[in-house]
């Protein structure tokens, strides 16, 4: 038996017949000169030009907790926009001991209302337990990142493979995914062998230079992030230039899922 949240991804993706997730992210350098004095505007437009053509939207709250206590609020307010039938994912990357690790859940999951969220489990099982006893939503470990800095500690050893086998075995709830960057194709499989069972957020696929073919090749099972890849062009209309953007990346998505017979 899935959870719900697990649930809520398996429908988005069959309605909207997308894998992608969408960021929603008021970062300065991303924002079109006319939105950087009222970047909530521009992010409901991110959600309007995604709903229904993606499966889920992911909040880097970081962007929005920078901003202080109008930040948090704005974080709510957009959270709110987001319309049902959506998976909406917090990005956190959260990770602290048991007492402080449950506050954390439950201000990304109760608080917030988010169905999913990202977590760094290197701290161990009882910092991932607050957000496990959360069995109705769907939290996504940080297994093997896209980020240069993942040869430091995540490669050596297999240190990636090694969270990746224990994040597989802390899913009796079916309450787990894995973050797993598109950056990494040379060891996907060996991740998704360690882990059949898990859906894998995978970011790197826009700016990062992932390989998408590479990454299908390997799992369907995945929830494929874009955020800067979407953004509306200078100039362009920004609504129609990201409804373009996104209808692009979904058609580069089916095309490359019926090469390897799969399915959104």
């Amino acid at each position: 038996m899935t959870c719900g949240a697990a649930d809520l991804l398996r429908d988005a993706k069959a309605r909207t017949g997308s894998l992608l997730s969408v960021g929603l992210e008021p970062a300065p350098d991303y924002l079109p000169d006319r939105f950087k004095s009222d970047p909530e505007s521009f992010l409901r437009l991110i959600i309007e030009a995604g709903s229904g053509r993606c499966c889920a939207f992911k909040l880097n709250t970081a962007f929005f907790e920078s901003m202080g206590p109008e930040g948090w609020a704005m974080l709510h307010r957009v959270r709110d926009e987001i319309p049902e039938g959506h998976l909406v994912i917090a990005d956190a990357k959260r990770g602290d001991i048991g007492t402080t690790a449950k506050h954390y859940a439950k201000s990304l999951y109760d608080a917030l209302g988010a169905h999913s969220a990202t977590v760094n489990p290197l701290m161990g099982r009882d910092s991932a337990q607050p957000f496990l006893d959360f069995t109705d939503r769907l939290t996504f470990f940080l297994g093997l990142t896209s980020n240069p800095g993942a040869a430091d500690f995540l490669l050596p050893e297999s240190l990636g493979l090694r969270i990746a086998r224990a994040v597989e075995g802390w899913n009796s709830a079916h309450n787990c995914g894995l973050v797993v960057g598109a950056t990494r194709t040379e060891t996907l499989r060996e991740v998704r062998t360690a882990a059949p069972s898990l859906p894998f957020l995978v970011p790197g696929l826009g700016a990062q230079g992932g390989d998408l073919d590479a990454v299908l090749r390997v799992t369907t099972n995945v929830v494929l992030h874009v955020t800067r890849a979407i953004l509306p062009d200078e100039n362009a209309d920004p609504l129609e230039s990201m409804v373009a953007k996104i209808d692009a990346w979904n058609a580069r998505v089916r095309a490359a899922l019926e090469t390897v017979g799969g399915t959104a």
